[in-house]
């Protein structure tokens, strides 16, 4: 009998023990949900919202590029990056920095994408194709970064292909400034490129 309980009374403290750690994992230890940050082009009067060129941090590339805000070449506004390529076409990594500066430092916890739909017109080129990279900071030091080395399959959407990019990373730190490169591959592609729904999730 006095085994019986013993199991019961052990049973008991088990079974609380478990139910301790459940609500401890899936609790608020970690703080709200980031629910990340999104750009949007639909004001004609915010023009290319604060993006820009960090001319400093090129790499490689001895072409021209400019920014501006394009509603109606493909129907709805978008960032629109003109490029040329033509002068790097035997570089493997001729990499210009679009750069964005934050009113106010962005947290990355819990985010683990940044993505958007990058919108190119292959009559623009006769060989190559584009890479990219990514990199946070916070101040002068490196909060997260990755690269990709192909933007993947694309969807034709009239006279362009349509490719949605994900970069995968992880970080806890917060970010106030974020380079984003887009790498031209051997390419000579010389023409619009336009950029959409651009968030960190």
């Amino acid at each position: 009998m006095k085994f019986e309980k013993l199991g019961y009374l052990l049973m008991a403290v088990l079974f609380a023990a478990i139910l301790t750690f459940s609500c401890a994992s899936s609790g608020g230890s970690e703080g709200p949900v980031n629910e990340g940050y999104r750009w949007s082009f639909a004001d004609p009067e915010a023009g290319v919202g604060n993006w820009d060129l960090a001319t400093e941090d090129f790499w490689d590339f001895k072409g021209t590029i400019d920014l501006s805000r394009d509603d109606a070449t493909l129907g709805k506004p978008m960032l629109r990056v003109d490029v040329d390529f033509s002068k790097d076409v035997g570089s493997w990594w001729s990499e210009p920095k679009l750069l964005y500066k934050f009113d106010e430092p962005l947290e990355l916890r819990g985010l683990n994408r940044f993505s958007f739909d990058l919108y190119y017109n292959p009559q623009y080129q006769t060989r190559g194709s584009f890479k990219g990279k990514v990199v946070g900071l916070s101040g002068k030091n490196i909060a997260v970064e990755a690269e990709l080395e192909s933007f993947g399959i694309a969807e034709p959407v009239g006279d362009y292909l349509k490719a949605t990019v994900n970069f995968r990373l992880r970080s806890s730190r917060s970010i106030d400034s974020l380079h984003l490169g887009i790498v031209g591959a051997v390419t000579d592609y010389n023409g619009p490129l336009f950029m959409d729904n651009i968030r960190w999730e």
